[in-house]
């Protein structure tokens, strides 16, 4: 069994059985199958390398025209398949993570479950994303990823400060826009899904009498 944490991004039948006993935790989130790992990989490969690998490619490319290479094969890659696969991996992992969390935030459900069962009752997924939508809370997000991306990602001298241009503009080990844009368009999109998905199943298998007490509580 996989850490409640973790999601698969290839079936499980495809996967060599395990060599250790499978561990046992505990049930702590209403039973779902949700997983959107295939989604993540998707923007992932189309959207966010092409974009975080581009200044590496200009760099690269320029360093093979001065030694003569140029036309296609300035483009061809630098070869570091290992290291670069062993990176991915470590992303796709730390993505999915933080967009399945939607799930563990989305039993604020049992805080107020009267505002969420009718439009869970009759499937109500734009209702369900209003509820759990705080733009605010959203915008600050952003603002403390930009702000720590710009302070961590910056390249430093010998000395240890911050290495700026001809224009006294800071230099980024990557761009931090493209961080910001991953959170904003892919991340937080994602994450309010698995949230309205979580939220639909959520009265799966209970009773009507259940349902009833749920509604009781505000």
């Amino acid at each position: 069994m996989f850490s409640p944490d973790e999601y698969p991004f290839t079936s499980e039948s495809d996967l060599p059985a395990p060599v250790l006993p499978p561990l046992k935790y505990p049930q702590i989130l209403h039973p779902n199958a949700i997983n959107v790992n295939a989604s993540i990989m998707t923007f992932y490969t189309r959207a966010i390398v092409p974009r975080i690998t581009r200044r590496a490619t200009q760099e690269l490319a320029m360093l093979k025209r001065s030694a003569g290479i140029v036309g296609d094969d300035e483009y061809e890659d630098d070869g570091n398949y290992g290291s670069a696969a062993t990176i991915d991996v470590e992303v796709l992992q730390a993505i999915s993570k933080r967009v399945h969390y939607g799930e563990i935030i989305a039993p604020k459900f049992r805080s107020h479950p009267a505002d969420f069962i009718p439009h869970i009752l009759k499937p109500n997924p734009q209702e369900l994303l209003k509820l759990i939508t705080k733009p605010e809370v959203e915008a600050t997000l952003l603002e403390r990823v930009q702000r720590k991306t710009s302070i961590y990602a910056q390249e430093l001298n010998p000395g240890g400060e911050p290495i700026k241009n001809s224009m006294g503009i800071g230099k980024w080990k990557i761009d931090v826009e493209c961080v910001r844009d991953l959170y904003e368009n892919w991340i937080i999109p994602l994450t309010k899904e698995v949230e309205v998905e979580y939220l639909l199943h959520r009265l799966d298998g209970l009773s009507q009498d259940e349902i009833d007490e749920l509604l009781k509580t505000h």
